[in-house]
């Protein structure tokens, strides 16, 4: 779906630290304008993740400043975009926001993220499952190592961007993609020993759905994963699509 959504700011853990935190180091951030009145939502003893379908990016003239006032303000450890149409214009973003460093994808209709350089490492990043283009509407998810450090707090997580078939005709493509992602999940932790995978981005499906008619199932029924979008589920407050007939909270972080 095309949209404009600020995913949910997850908070992972709370930590004690020895060592000075925030760094001493940390990035100045001043929002070049002042348009809204955008809490910052930003916590030191912890990790923020914010997922964001950015709506064929850049939608207008202005969407570059848009962007960058609604992130300075925010302050998430983690973004993650999608439907980024002009990869140009994503580096314009990353020039003007030089407290965080950003890596895309490179294939049309592209994925991206952007992470705070003065808590986040990006490890190392690559695209997942070349051989499935069709169910992920070949829009390959794009994976990051990253490592969030505070003082001598320290969480190295996986994290999966991800935009899934829109529409009903996508149900089977989302089913088969979440299939496949549930199955990567299950080998990471048994195989691998990586526990700390979030899944973030458009999964263009509700997750409160009854099985039969939930694209989403092999997720939302797999005991290895939560959505953190879960409390507010059903409440069409929080629709990430309010308009049209599917309106709905389409956007997760798993």
């Amino acid at each position: 779906m095309n949209k404009y959504f600020i995913g949910p700011l997850i908070l992972f853990g709370g930590f004690v630290f020895t060592q000075t935190c925030p760094p001493q180091d940390t990035v100045l951030i001043v929002p070049t304008q002042n348009l809204w009145n955008i809490p910052n939502e930003n916590s030191w003893d912890g990790l923020e993740v914010m997922t964001w379908n950015v709506k064929q990016f850049p939608l207008t003239n202005n969407t570059v400043s848009y962007l960058n006032e609604v992130l300075t303000d925010l302050l998430p450890d983690v973004v993650v975009f999608q439907e980024i149409n002009d990869l140009s214009s994503f580096q314009d973003l990353s020039s003007a926001i030089t407290a965080y460093d950003f890596v895309n994808t490179n294939y049309g209709y592209d994925l991206g993220l952007a992470v705070r350089s003065d808590c986040i490492t990006i490890l190392d990043y690559e695209t997942l499952f070349p051989n499935n283009g069709y169910e992920f509407a070949y829009r390959y998810p794009l994976k990051a190592e990253l490592r969030w450090s505070c003082g001598d707090a320290v969480l190295e997580f996986q994290l999966i961007n991800i935009h899934l078939k829109a529409y009903d005709d996508g149900w089977q493509r989302r089913f088969d993609s979440c299939e496949i992602l549930r199955n990567y999940i299950q080998y990471q932790i048994e195989n691998v020993g990586q526990t700390n995978i979030i899944v973030a981005g458009d999964f263009n499906d509700e997750i409160d759905d009854p099985e039969g008619s939930n694209s989403l199932w092999p997720l939302v029924s797999d005991p290895n994963s939560y959505f953190t979008t879960t409390p507010i589920a059903g409440n069409s407050y929080y629709d990430s699509y309010p308009w049209s007939n599917y309106a709905g909270l389409l956007d997760h972080i798993l």
